[in-house]
């Protein structure tokens, strides 16, 4: 997989994943920096799919 394609394929799931989120969980994804994110999805996951996963969240909460 590319790294255009794992960047949305991360997008899409970090989308999906805040718009069920509670606003604690909501909070502390937004508040974490990308090592922390890294720290906490699988370890196989790559730096392309942490950043698309981050910016998904990230405009989930900012409509919110």
């Amino acid at each position: 997989m590319d790294a255009e394609e794992d960047r949305q394929r991360g997008l899409e799931l970090g989308r999906r994943w805040a718009e069920h989120a509670s606003a604690h969980e909501l909070a502390t994804m937004v508040s974490g920096s990308f090592d922390d994110l890294s720290q906490i999805l699988p370890s196989d996951t790559s730096d392309h799919f942490v950043g698309g996963f981050r910016e998904g969240v990230l405009r989930v909460w900012r409509r919110a």
